[in-house]
């Protein structure tokens, strides 16, 4: 039962890397003989592992037709970045005291980060490691989880959000400025500045996806 649980978790993250990288584009069908063909998988657990995906947002299911790749759209941008938000400074808070290893990993992720502006996916990774050790010492596992989740259905808005190098270099300006309140131990400066990060990139999104703020 672990066995097959494991498979499906693999050939979800497979397909959530595949939608993110562009592979399979937003509004295209869900061909499952091609996709099962090139995973070396029978189609029984690749849909369920699709209906996975689509728990996440990112993938429709219709009964009659099959699976689509969810379109992106600012109303999920405002549905996501509020709670990402709130949790995300949730579990800053949480942390409390920020040990000197931890900010030595926030700011070599920032590095990354910077070095990578012309690279969408590089950047939105390192990114990814910023956030993750700046939450590492928060002791509520739960909040971890579903702050896990909210990261996982946003991942394909960041890419896009990524794709401008002036804004990589504006959140490692904020990144920068996070590290050193948390380095003063000003929690609530640096949760601050990083509801500010939230807000920006939500709104640029918004804007890139065809709405006006």
């Amino acid at each position: 039962m672990k066995t097959v649980q494991n498979l499906r978790v693999t050939i979800a993250k497979n397909v959530r890397e595949r939608i993110v990288a562009g592979q399979l584009t937003p509004g295209s069908r869900v061909n499952e003989s091609r996709l099962s063909a090139e995973l070396g998988i029978s189609r029984t657990p690749l849909r369920e592992a699709l209906f996975t995906v689509e728990r996440l947002g990112m993938i429709d299911a219709d009964p009659q037709r099959g699976f689509f790749v969810a379109p992106l759209s600012a109303r999920e941008v405002r549905e996501l970045y509020p709670i990402g938000k709130a949790l995300d400074s949730l579990a800053v808070r949480s942390a409390g005291h920020v040990p000197v290893a931890t900010l030595r990993a926030m700011r070599q992720a920032n590095r990354v980060l910077l070095e990578h502006a012309d690279d969408a996916e590089r950047a939105r990774l390192a990114d990814r490691d910023f956030h993750q050790a700046l939450v590492s010492r928060c002791p509520n596992r739960r909040l971890l989880a579903l702050l896990d989740d909210i990261q996982i259905a946003m991942e394909r808005y960041e890419r896009l959000y990524m794709s401008d190098a002036s804004d990589i270099q504006r959140s490692g300006r904020r990144h920068h400025a996070i590290i050193e309140a948390l380095a003063a131990d000003d929690i609530e400066t640096a949760v601050a500045i990083l509801g500010e990060t939230w807000d920006y990139s939500a709104g640029r999104l918004i804007v890139a996806l065809g709405e006006e703020r």
